[in-house]
């Protein structure tokens, strides 16, 4: 994912051809349905956020980051709480779960367009991913609204991302911009809930050649551990696994096999637990959902995604002042964005105080 062109987790630079690479899948059954992602870029800063509903909110495009035009068309209450991996800070994720059980991330993808309503306003791409956890609570409800919900704003000069939807019932999407339009593939277009950085049917068609595909050419699991077969591995081993009570280990197993990723995470819809670890602290935490407060009352929280903490960290979490949200900012942003001077910007002053004040009747000093 390329951060900035993330694929994580990507934006716009994110994931160019094999160093930024990103992978997401659902491993789904009666009695499982567990989401597993990988962020393959480089090693990053970033914060866990657990965000709260009942929290007013302003659309915030690139231009209102970047510039002194802070007029916004689109306001929002958030309906539901969620839990993110924040590069960028404060209501900017590369990706999450909510509440209700729905998971999005945007991995890169280089023929990403725009598209444009016109009666809509222009969001920041993480925002977006924000968005859509504060106000829908399924898959479909996601699509229903697209068309009716606000234009993405990507990295200026630079590519963009797909998204790979799931929620707690195991129902899965991807929706990629293309050629202006929205181009969404459900349940019924996708054989197997997986994603990389190509478009869905490109890989799928690729993937057809292989004997596990009915295909003639016979798929060596052992030798075949290019970083052009992440999908062809995943897709192995999502068809061939076996109910053993322990999917959320099978899920670690696949994004293991498929390169384990700066960012790892993996969560269980059903029972709302999250793991996840990074390349700094390899060992696997656990969140669990359930005892979160996403209440009105509660604090903004975040959790360094290097925490040293071990097993169970929901009692790690720590509130989410503008000061520290601001050191993730400047550490995040010239990272993201991919973009040697931007960091030494006057451009990126001005965002900096910007955030500050788009979140300043949110975030305590």
């Amino acid at each position: 994912m390329k951060f900035l062109l993330r694929c994580y987790l990507a934006s716009a630079v994110f994931c160019s051809a094999s160093v930024f690479a990103c992978s997401a899948f659902l491993l789904k059954g009666k009695d499982h349905c567990v989401v597993g992602f990988n962020e393959n870029w480089k090693t990053m800063p970033g914060m866990i956020v657990v965000n709260k509903r009942d929290v007013q909110k302003r659309n915030i495009s690139w231009e209102n980051l970047t510039t002194d035009h802070s007029k916004y068309s689109k306001q929002w209450i958030s309906k539901f709480g969620s839990v993110t991996f924040n590069l960028l800070g404060y209501d900017f994720p590369c990706y999450g779960v909510n509440e209700k059980g729905l998971f999005l991330v945007e991995l890169y993808l280089e023929e990403t367009s725009k598209v444009v309503n016109p009666s809509q306003p222009n969001m920041f791409w993480a925002q977006w991913i924000q968005y859509q956890l504060d106000n829908y609570k399924s898959v479909q409800e996601v699509i229903d609204h697209l068309n009716e919900g606000p234009n993405i704003d990507w990295w200026p000069n630079a590519a963009g991302s797909h998204f790979f939807l799931s929620d707690a019932k195991g129902n899965t999407a991807t929706i990629a911009l293309l050629n202006g339009k929205y181009k969404v593939l459900t349940d019924k277009e996708m054989p197997m809930p997986l994603l990389c950085n190509n478009q869905y049917k490109k890989d799928f068609e690729t993937a057809k050649k292989f004997d596990f595909l009915g295909g003639n050419e016979k798929f060596d699991f052992e030798q075949q551990g290019k970083w052009e077969d992440r999908y062809n591995r995943a897709y192995y081993m999502l068809k061939n696994y076996q109910y053993d009570q322990k999917p959320v280990a099978y899920a670690w197993n696949i994004l293991n096999s498929i390169h384990a990723g700066e960012w790892q995470t993996v969560i269980d819809l059903k029972n709302m637990n999250l793991f996840f670890r990074s390349d700094v602290k390899k060992e696997v935490k656990t969140i669990d959902l359930k005892k979160l407060d996403f209440s009105k009352n509660a604090s903004v929280k975040y959790l360094d995604i290097h925490t040293e903490n071990l097993g169970e960290v929901n009692k790690n979490f720590e509130v989410l002042t503008l000061h520290k949200n601001n050191e993730y900012v400047e550490k995040g942003f010239p990272i993201g964005y991919d973009n040697k001077e931007f960091g030494t910007s006057e451009t990126f002053e001005k965002l900096k105080g910007n955030i500050i004040k788009f979140f300043k009747n949110i975030l305590p000093n």
